[in-house]
């Protein structure tokens, strides 16, 4: 990409959530976001931590990685997120991390045609995320899983 940002600086995509609260136990407690802040409508503030108030729009984020999540409003389930992660071996260690914690793993991480190891994770609202990383050379790699065509 080329260095000329013509003005913009930031990009935070909007997950629509059936339940906002539902989502940052999610993106927070099984895959190792963190809550950079939650909103409540009822209460018309910015919760604290501790709150009992119900959450209905929030930040996650994992390292650069930032996006919020919207209870019923701002788009609709099942988007798709492509995140990049460093290294295959990072990717491998949150393929394990988040499968021990119970994450709903829609693909393994395999070798995908295009060269980049690639694994698939959905969230409770149909969301997927799609996680990538430059391919290790290793033989159990070679091929992608027969999902491969399905974007």
């Amino acid at each position: 990409m080329n260095a000329d940002s013509g003005g913009l600086f930031g990009y935070r995509p909007i997950l629509c959530v059936d339940s906002v609260a539902r989502s940052i136990d999610y993106y927070v407690g099984l895959l190792g976001f963190r809550l950079g802040w939650s909103w409540s409508d009822k209460e018309g503030r910015f919760l604290r931590p501790g709150d009992d108030a119900e959450p209905t729009f929030a930040l996650v984020g994992r390292g650069q990685v930032q996006f919020m999540l919207a209870q019923k409003c701002q788009g609709a389930p099942g988007m798709w997120l492509h995140l990049d992660v460093h290294t295959a071996e990072k990717l491998d260690a949150w393929y394990e991390e988040w499968t021990r914690k119970g994450a709903r793993i829609v693909e393994p991480p395999s070798r995908r045609p295009w060269g980049m190891v690639e694994m698939r994770v959905r969230d409770p609202d149909g969301h997927t995320l799609r996680v990538s990383a430059p391919a290790l050379e290793s033989p159990e790699r070679l091929t992608a899983p027969s999902a491969v065509g399905k974007s």
